[in-house]
């Protein structure tokens, strides 16, 4: 009978499914040092117990979200392959009929995001045959199409994209500082309003995504300075790079008023407001490309809207001056 009673206290005293998945959100949420990995090592000795008899442990999407969401906030280089593996072994479960582990929007989000922001984001892959394939920008946009694909074919409300999603992507781009950048961040963005346009409120344009898509268009202009000064350009080409600084720059200028309209339109909507930043980057843009009318009537917007209270004051004006007075070439700005 004590026996018995023993064992009952001692089961009673056993961790449940809910006090591991607890405890590894817990740790993935502190933002500690090496807080993914502690993370991971947990979700891995949950496993084990799993497969050696104690099938009551099952880890959740939110754990494994947790954790792939803590590994994007690690800006660690190799971060992303860390959490797409996280992803891929949730697949693999759901697969084999484990439902509680198939991915929600919030983990996809959070992949993605850790693709966004992995330091090696630029560098293209390149496998044994030397080949290129994907860098960190496309791989998180291979993320987003496959959402839209299974929310298409299933109709699970659950992994339907919403405007972190395509934000996201966006800034993925943006942070990728390629020639071609701003180009498909465009294509992101087009994507966004024509789901909205089709009935899905959650994929609303907002100021966040106009402003990684401005960004973007800034880091295209960037990336293009650069390619011009790092090799040999002949005058055609010069024109040629010439011409594409001041598309990029003139598309930043347009997604800055189309956003103010918006922000307007919609009853001084917060979602869509400005914010110093997006000014500072379309500002930024247009002087690069020497566009003064540009940025003059870039700076005039922010001044209407700082008149009424919609956007903080402006931070870069006094450098847009000093950059009208300085004769000749490009300025090239880092973006962060």
């Amino acid at each position: 009978q004590q026996q018995q009673q023993q064992r009952q206290r001692e089961n009673n005293l056993k961790p449940d499914s809910r006090s591991w998945n607890t405890v590894i959100n817990a740790v993935a949420r502190s933002r500690d040092e090496n807080c993914a990995d502690r993370a991971k090592f947990l979700l891995d000795e949950m496993g084990r117990l799993y497969n050696e008899g104690d099938t009551d442990l099952l880890p959740d999407a939110l754990t494994f979200g947790a954790i792939i969401n803590a590994y994007a906030n690690s800006l660690e280089e190799g971060a992303s392959d860390k959490a797409a593996q996280l992803l891929m072994h949730m697949e693999s479960l759901y697969q084999v009929g484990f439902e509680n582990a198939k991915p929600t929007t919030f983990v996809y989000n959070a992949c993605m995001n850790a693709f966004a922001k992995d330091p090696l984001i630029s560098v293209d892959d390149t496998n044994v045959t030397g080949d290129v394939t994907l860098n960190n920008a496309d791989k998180a946009e291979q993320i987003l199409d496959s959402m839209e694909k299974r929310y298409e074919e299933e109709g699970d409300r659950r992994v339907m994209p919403d405007f972190i999603s395509y934000s996201t992507v966006i800034n993925a781009h943006a942070n990728s500082n390629s020639p071609e950048c701003g180009i498909r961040a465009d294509s992101i963005l087009r994507r966004m309003t024509n789901r909205y346009l089709l009935g899905d409120a959650k994929c609303r344009p907002n100021a966040i995504a106009f402003t990684a898509a401005i960004k973007a268009h800034s880091a295209s202009i960037n990336a293009t300075i650069s390619a011009r000064e790092g090799g040999e350009s002949t005058g055609e080409s010069k024109d040629c790079t010439k011409q594409q600084i001041e598309v990029s720059a003139r598309r930043c200028e347009d997604l800055l008023q189309q956003l103010c309209l918006m922000y307007q339109s919609y009853g001084n909507d917060r979602s869509l407001k400005p914010t110093s930043v997006t000014f500072e980057l379309a500002i930024r843009a247009l002087t690069q490309a020497e566009d003064w009318n540009g940025a003059e009537r870039a700076n005039m917007l922010r001044s209407e809207m700082i008149d009424v209270g919609k956007v903080n004051r402006p931070g870069l004006w006094g450098e847009y001056r000093q950059r009208k007075r300085v004769k000749g070439g490009f300025v090239s700005c880092n973006m962060n």
